[in-house]
């Protein structure tokens, strides 16, 4: 897919935005090797997960993991090989997850090219770089930070728009990634879902029968492998049902039966963009959620115009995650989704540039400002001026801070009443 076009055609244009995403590369990669470096206390969920990777077996895949922790086998394998290590503890439990989000920043300028118009990339790489919750899990001894860039490599080896015909190495590379991915990450399977499809229907669409057959080979590959993690997982996951009564919230009611489930379903459809997203603005969270949404659509429209099979590749994922949720199969709510920070922050991005494209430059820039500018002031705040705050208190969903959800719970309980005028 050709990149859209210059801010004013001029190459000097396009230098500058280039030294703006690089900047945002650099910044990213800076940001997260000092979250690594402070080496803050462990959370709670890291001292759980770290009972099943201290002095356990590499492969020991026959005991229920304690404390109804729960992991993908090959990230279980890769902790355990890194406990191993002269390193001290901490350091190695948290440096394959440090590698995942610096992996995250170099991957996110050649996907945002695949997708977005040229202008877009550098927002799409600050939306990246400044995410904070982002930042602290690539510094956290989970598999989220390895989710996020799973998501991303799926998305960026899926087939390009413009090739009539797959490259051998291409095949190769989504043969490789599908079957590997899912013993790392669970909510990548959803990513490979889209891009499946995708591939099937471009070869259907053309009339390539061979083409065909090979997609879905390929897919029945990730199928076989996915299905032998999923096994191995029902082994070694807790029997009692704290999981699913913890993420009971995030199961969501669709089809909706009710105006409040609707609501429900598009309060928490908004709120990824405040968690796992992280796009701030100075003003409410209620007031960022409705503007990165309708930006966001606006971006829709504007790639489906462009490339509807870009837009079904990045909508996708975001579909079969809901599918799940519905079915109680995956919960949809904040850590466990940030394969899905792909698809909000670049279509959040292309939107932000196609206003400036039917208005001014100018349009674009505020409003990517209004973003990178609230990101930029929470990283200020808890990296420098309240760095003690990163260690993370007990939420009710084990969220990293408060997020839309839990604003507008706050803005619909109802005021206390004085002590003096409570009924005796």
């Amino acid at each position: 897919m050709e990149p859209g076009p210059d801010l004013a055609g001029e190459p000097t244009n396009r230098a500058l935005w280039e030294r703006l995403t690089c900047l945002a590369v650099a910044v990213g990669v800076a940001l997260r090797v000092w979250e690594y470096s402070s080496f803050r206390a462990l959370y709670m969920d890291e001292e759980a997960l770290l009972k099943n990777l201290v002095g356990v077996p590499i492969f020991d895949f026959g005991h229920v993991l304690s404390q109804d922790q729960l992991a993908p086998p090959g990230f279980l394998v890769v902790e355990r090989l890194m406990l191993r290590s002269p390193l001290d503890e901490l350091a190695a439990g948290r440096l394959f997850p440090l590698l995942c989000g610096l992996a995250s920043m170099l991957l996110v300028v050649p996907l945002a090219r695949r997708f977005v118009d040229r202008r877009a990339v550098p927002i799409a790489a600050w939306f990246l770089a400044l995410a904070d919750h982002l930042i602290y899990y690539s510094a956290e001894i989970k598999q989220y930070s390895c989710d996020l860039v799973l998501a991303m490599a799926a998305l960026l080896v899926a087939i390009p728009r413009d090739a009539e015909r797959p490259t051998p190495r291409r095949i190769a590379a989504l043969a490789l990634l599908g079957v590997v991915a899912p013993w790392f990450s669970y909510p990548v399977v959803f990513v490979l879902a889209g891009v499946g499809f995708h591939w099937i229907a471009r070869r259907a669409m053309v009339k390539d029968g061979r083409g065909v057959a090979l997609a879905v080979g390929v897919c029945l590959a990730w199928l076989i492998s996915f299905v032998g993690c999923f096994a191995v997982s029902h082994i070694i996951v807790s029997k009692r049902d704290f999981l699913w009564v913890w993420w009971n919230f995030a199961f969501l009611p669709i089809p909706p039966h009710s105006a409040n489930d609707a609501r429900f379903v598009a309060e928490t459809l908004a709120n990824v963009f405040i968690n796992p997203g992280s796009l701030l603005t100075p003003f409410s969270l209620a007031v960022t959620a409705v503007l990165a949404s309708g930006l966001a659509v606006v971006g829709c429209v504007s790639l489906g115009r462009r490339w509807r099979g870009g837009l079904f590749l990045l909508l996708a994922p975001l579909v079969f995650s809901l599918a799940a949720s519905a079915l109680r199969q995956y919960p949809f709510h904040g850590r466990l989704i940030l394969s899905l920070v792909p698809t909000y922050h670049l279509l959040l991005a292309e939107g932000i540039a196609a206003v400036g494209r039917l208005t001014h430059v100018g349009a674009t820039i505020f409003l990517a400002l209004v973003f990178i500018v609230g990101q930029a002031s929470d990283i200020g705040w808890n990296q420098f001026v309240m760095p003690k705050s990163r260690a993370r208190p007990f939420d009710t969903h084990g969220d990293l801070k408060n997020d839309l959800l839990d604003y507008l719970d706050d803005q619909r309980r109802p005021p206390r009443r004085p002590e003096r005028e409570r009924t005796p």
